[in-house]
Order: C-alpha cells, then sequence, then structure tokens
C-alpha cells in the first residue's frame, strides 16, 4: 500500500472568512501510480467519528491486521481518510462557533472534489472514472449522509454505528447526553466511560489505551447535532443511492432493522448487523468479517449514476 499525506485547501469552498484546510491519508493500491491506473477506479471515502481522526481507518499505532485501508486496497479500492474539519490535524478555527454542520460537509465535498481531480489528471493517477462509495462511522455517518444529500458526487453510501432513532449510548448519563448540556468550544469525548460501548470485552486493553491515546477533540456543534434525534432525516430520505446500514451487536440503535427505514428514497437499502462486536467496529476482534461483508456489499452493488 502506498499512502500519501496531503492537505486540501477548502478555504474557498467554505468562505467563512479564515483559510481553512482538510488534512487526509490517501491510501493506494502498489499497482497505481501517475503513469498507469485502469479506466474505471474505486474509491472509498472514509470520515471517522466523534473523538477520533483519520488513523482510524488506519491506525498506525497497531498491527497491520487493524487497518481498515490495508485489508481495502489489497482488494484494490483507493482509500481516502479525512480528519473532520475541526478535528484531527484539519483547520480548529480559534471561534468554534463559525462552524457548523453544513459548513464542514461544505469542506469534506471539496476535499473529496479535488481528490477526485489528483486521481483523474495524472498527479497520482490517470483515471477515466472515479467511483465513489461515501462511508462514515458514527457522527462521520451523520457527515456522509449530510454531504450525499447536499452535494451528491457519491454512487453509494455506508452508514456505519450511526442512527437516525434517538441514540442508546450505553449507561451514559442521559443528562449529560443532552444537546443543551454541551459547552462551546471543542470538546474532549468521555472515552473510558465509554469502553464498554465502544469495544467488545475480548479487545485487549493495550489496544483500547493506544486507540484512546491518538483521539480528538470534537466541535461542540458536531456533538450537539449528533444528539440531536433525527437530524439528518429528511436527508437520508432524500438519497438517491444505494445504502448499507451497520451496526454491531453494541451499537448506537435500540432497533437496528428500522434505521433502512430512514432512507425512503434510496433504491437499495441493506442491513448488516456485526454480531458480538461493539460499536468501534475496526477495532472489533472480528473486524475482518465486517470489512469482508462491507466488500461484498460494494461488490455486489450497481453504483447510482451521480
Amino acid at each position: 500500500m502506498q499512502t500519501l499525506e496531503l492537505t486540501f485547501d477548502v478555504s474557498a469552498a467554505c468562505n467563512i472568512g479564515i483559510p481553512l484546510h482538510v488534512a487526509a491519508s490517501l491510501h493506494l493500491p502498489d499497482a497505481i501510480n501517475s503513469e498507469t491506473a485502469p479506466p474505471e477506479m474505486s474509491l472509498i471515502f472514509a470520515i471517522h467519528g466523534g473523538g477520533y481522526t483519520r488513523q482510524y481507518w488506519h491506525p498506525t499505532f497497531a498491527e497491520e491486521t487493524y487497518s481498515f485501508a490495508e485489508f481495502f486496497t489489497k482488494k484494490g479500492q483507493v482509500v481516502l481518510a479525512i480528519d473532520m474539519l475541526g478535528m484531527g490535524r484539519s483547520s480548529k478555527p480559534e471561534d468554534e462557533a463559525l462552524l457548523s454542520r453544513a459548513t464542514i460537509a461544505t469542506a469534506h465535498d471539496s476535499a473529496l472534489r479535488q481528490a477526485i481531480e489528483g486521481l483523474s489528471n495524472g498527479q497520482w493517477s490517470k483515471a477515466q472514472h472515479v467511483e465513489v462509495t461515501g462511508m462514515g462511522h458514527s457522527m462521520g455517518g451523520m457527515m456522509i449522509i449530510t454531504q450525499a444529500a447536499a452535494f451528491g458526487g457519491m454512487n453509494r453510501l455506508a452508514s456505519l454505528g450511526w442512527a437516525n432513532a434517538p441514540m442508546q449510548l450505553d449507561d451514559m448519563d442521559s443528562e449529560e447526553m443532552q444537546p443543551s448540556a454541551l459547552p462551546t468550544g471543542y470538546l474532549p469525548a468521555p472515552r473510558e466511560a465509554m469502553r464498554g460501548f465502544f469495544y467488545a470485552g475480548d479487545v485487549s486493553l493495550e489496544i483500547i489505551e493506544a486507540d484512546e491515546a491518538h483521539g480528538s477533540l470534537t466541535p461542540s456543534c458536531m456533538g450537539r447535532d449528533a444528539l440531536t434525534p433525527a437530524i439528518v432525516k429528511n436527508a437520508a430520505a432524500a438519497l438517491k443511492i444505494p445504502v448499507l446500514v451497520v451496526q454491531s451487536s453494541i451499537d448506537t440503535s435500540s432497533d437496528p432493522q428500522s434505521e433502512a427505514g430512514y432512507f425512503t428514497g434510496s433504491p437499495d437499502v441493506q442491513t448488516q448487523i456485526l454480531e458480538g462486536a461493539a460499536h468501534c467496529q475496526n477495532f472489533a476482534s472480528n473486524r475482518a468479517e465486517h470489512w469482508a461483508a462491507l466488500h461484498q456489499w460494494m461488490e455486489n452493488t450497481s453504483p447510482a449514476r451521480v
């Protein structure tokens, strides 16, 4: 696997009066380079969840078997993993109130379009067509739905560990998790308190602690939106592309099978349940089973025209 560390300037797209950039890792199969590429290229555009960074998709602190990006590049996929605007190494405006879900989705769309251009014009490859699968985990599911509804540009979408119904968050204090209870600014996630929700009992403490050590602060605007039931209900209903809903045995939805019903405009909605796993599927002991099921869905699902 080849990995390019990139920075996309999204200032003009967002137009909020300050410079903004989105940090990203472009993971490419070894066979792809600036001179050669298959005419049809498949790109996974991956957005992490709250309290995380793009390392969720390729954790450099863990062995290769934990890398979503390694798994999919070996299948011939290109993986573009970004740091959500306001998180990781992407821009974090000093005044967090300058950010909003709409602005962040705009930044992500700009980054995706710039990446597709670079994969098509010989900068990194010369693909004649790039097919895009949008993939978001947890809060990233909220954002991939928001972005796809507002800007299109995706041929299919996978929502992993995101609930459109009111979320259940293990045994967290429901009062503390009300949107109105969140202060402004950039907030730490209560990671240690949520270990039983994020990881099944067979995940090693070493992996858990390493994962927590590589976390990120989260813009409070994103936390408030994520805790608001049905915040992207209308966006989900507006999607006209195939959708996959993935939930684990321990996850955000109290009724996982009902989640597909929010995507009323989609021509094909499927649901996968990862048994024996918790919310963070990429750290589950059966993560390879999860990735294989994702890959099979992508292979067997006809892409929508965009």
